[in-house]
């Protein structure tokens, strides 16, 4: 299997308005489509300006018909705020309108702050996600929901609509823990997570292990994708993509943590801070030749063959993201995909 790229997208405000956001995003996603990017997921937050595109299937729907070659999907679908029967007939609708070019992230939410906004407990969150997630694959699956409800309602429909990929679209589960990697390697889910100064190989480790053993009783035709994932600014020099990074960062961190804040809650500040980022390996910033070597040694640390890089955030302009794109298409993706193959 080739080295794959990617792109997460969380639809930030910076300096624009809702509209001039999604409007530069969906002409930013056929620039990568046209750069070769192979995959392009967005994120699911609502009641904060980290998203101006609370329900990301719209997005998803207005992108399938730019695009015709590209993957695409949430990175994550926040189960716990869907009914599953309206995500499930989402799903397979936009599977069928993309002609089979859906990916499917699925995870319980990280704010227990949005959480909230639909009635939902943080500790009711992980077990709402497993009663989702299974409606979700059934009916995928199988065109019927047949489901006695535990927390939620019973179901007893059959679809109108099931999607092109069989049995379903692949699923896509973000995290770099050790334990979610195990799951999803048994699962043959797919897996992106953050370097996090190193800690993220032994999650990939674990999660091809557990993989390998599956293979011996459900072999699976197509290996996963497992990757790792990272902002990214490249500029004509180190200093300068330092500088620019920074204060874009620094917009992108007030919008992270802004309903954080609010909450007088400040476990988020570590995750945002830009210089933190840069150490622990979670943001990739220089000239295109620094990124390339940071990257092509995480590659060498890590039996990954996938990477999404974060190339459109903050206060960034479109021209400034553009170029970023073309600069980490034309001069980093070349030599990892060449490091990957050695």
């Amino acid at each position: 299997m080739t080295f794959s790229f990617g792109i997460f997208d969380s639809f930030d405000l910076g300096d624009s308005t809702p509209g001039q956001v999604i409007a530069d995003r969906l002409d930013f996603a056929v620039a990568a489509e046209n750069a070769g990017i192979e995959h392009y997921h967005v994120t699911e937050h609502h009641g904060t300006t980290l998203s101006v595109c609370p329900s990301p299937n719209l997005f998803l729907a207005a992108l399938s018909q730019r695009t015709s070659t590209m993957r695409f999907g949430a990175l994550v679908h926040v189960l716990p705020s869907y009914d599953p029967l309206r995500l499930t007939e989402e799903i397979a609708t936009l599977d069928q309108m993309s002609h089979g070019r859906l990916d499917v992230g699925v995870g319980s939410g990280v704010s227990p702050y949005e959480l909230a906004y639909f009635g939902v407990a943080p500790d009711q969150a992980r077990a709402l996600y497993a009663e989702t997630l299974e409606i979700l694959t059934q009916g995928l699956s199988t065109g019927r929901i047949d489901h006695r409800g535990r927390l939620l309602r019973d179901y007893s429909v059959e679809l109108s609509i099931s999607p092109v990929q069989r049995p379903h679209p692949p699923l896509w589960y973000a995290s770099s823990n050790t334990n979610t990697a195990e799951w999803a390697g048994a699962n043959n889910v797919n897996f992106v997570g953050r370097w996090n100064g190193g800690e993220f190989p032994a999650a990939v480790e674990t999660y091809w292990r557990t993989w390998r053993n599956r293979q011996e009783t459900r072999p699976d035709s197509t290996p996963p994708r497992v990757g790792v994932a990272a902002a990214v600014y490249i500029a004509d020099s180190d200093h300068e993509a330092l500088a620019r990074y920074t204060k874009a960062n620094d917009v992108f961190a007030r919008q992270v943590t802004k309903l954080w804040h609010q909450h007088g809650d400040h476990r988020l500040d570590g995750f945002a801070d830009a210089e933190r980022a840069i150490h622990q390996g979670t943001a990739l910033i220089g000239t295109a030749a620094t990124v390339r070597d940071l990257l092509v040694e995480q590659v060498r640390q890590a039996p990954v063959n996938y990477f999404e890089a974060t190339l459109a955030f903050g206060d960034l302009t479109p021209e400034e993201a553009k170029a970023n794109l073309d600069a980490f298409a034309t001069t980093v993706m070349p030599a990892v995909r060449e490091a990957a193959t050695r």
